[in-house]
């Protein structure tokens, strides 16, 4: 075994130990006992519940039927089911196509595909979350009982490093695999908290646009 993979499997015994992973369902770290899930990215922040059948909070309505997940999000209707390796279905009007696989060495998840019209590769792990959804990347580990750490935008969707902390109540292990894979990259993309536009230097005839403007661009 080499010395990575030595220092990960000694920190995910750690891990293990003090609670914050169920040796049943590691590849996400509980980081606190009951409440909603809470993420802040800069000072927006979005807190959304999981309870035995619904997902609620911040924008997002939707309804967990076994392998299935409807409901609204931001006002948009979601239908997504996943399938032993997969998740397929529909955000919106835009298709979502996610193989999912198992990363045996660091106790996580791979996520890679199609999410809501981004590409999307992420990698979901109790150390840490790393990889872009939503025209964005992410780069968190596991600190002061959370995921903690930076997100970085395509340049249209602001482009500067933001602080960004997520954190997940042990309710998090209740789903399985494939819906705790894809709860979290639908609160990370811009379904959760959407990207800032950059307010543009004014020119004649122009104004500063700002968030929300309906000419800021939306896609890559």
């Amino acid at each position: 075994m080499s010395a990575p993979s030595r220092v990960f499997t000694k920190l995910s015994a750690i891990l293990l130990a003090a609670g914050l992973v169920s040796p049943a369902s590691a590849q996400l770290a509980a980081t606190a006992r009951g409440g909603p899930i809470q993420l802040r990215v800069g000072d927006a922040s979005l807190a959304v519940s999981v309870d035995a059948d619904t997902v609620r909070g911040g924008g997002f309505a939707l309804r967990r039927t076994g392998s299935r997940l409807t409901g609204t999000v931001r006002g948009g209707n979601l239908d997504l089911g996943w399938r032993r390796g997969g998740v397929s279905g529909r955000v919106g009007v835009e298709d979502v196509r996610l193989e999912l696989s198992r990363i045996a060495s660091e106790q996580g998840l791979r996520l890679d595909g199609e999410l809501a019209s981004w590409d999307t590769s992420l990698i979901l792990s109790p150390l840490g979350i790393t990889g872009s959804v939503g025209g964005c990347d992410y780069s968190m580990t596991v600190a002061g009982g959370q995921y903690t750490g930076w997100r970085t935008c395509q340049e249209e969707n602001g482009g500067e490093p933001t602080a960004v902390t997520l954190g997940l109540p042990e309710q998090i292990h209740d789903l399985d695999d494939a819906e705790q894979a894809t709860l979290v990259a639908l609160l990370l993309s811009e379904k959760g908290i959407a990207p800032t536009p950059p307010r543009a230097t004014p020119g004649p005839g122009r104004t500063v646009e700002g968030p929300g403007s309906p000419d800021a661009p939306r896609r890559r």
